[in-house]
């Protein structure tokens, strides 16, 4: 059994993704100075994330360790018996 087989067709549907370059490289190709360069693409914000969203995950953390509800128990037998 492999993990694909387990998963929707479409979650093994979703393109990989591919980070986008290393400052580095693009400035040397460019003939930049890294320095100038503010990366906008990969997902990445030179701000940081909101403060809307440190405060929902400072928020999820406290629920974090919590154990799975006992409905899950056929979800945690399937995974334990996964190889």
């Amino acid at each position: 059994m492999s993990i694909q087989s387990l998963a929707n067709k479409y979650i093994c549907d979703v393109p990989v993704y591919e980070p986008g370059r290393p400052i580095e490289e693009v400035a040397r190709e460019m003939g930049l100075n890294p320095k100038s360069i503010i990366k906008l693409a990969s997902n990445e914000n030179p701000l940081g994330p909101s403060p809307k969203a440190v405060a929902a995950m400072r928020k999820a953390l406290a629920k974090i360790a919590r154990l799975p509800v006992v409905k899950a128990r056929p979800v945690m037998i399937r995974v334990e018996s996964f190889e």
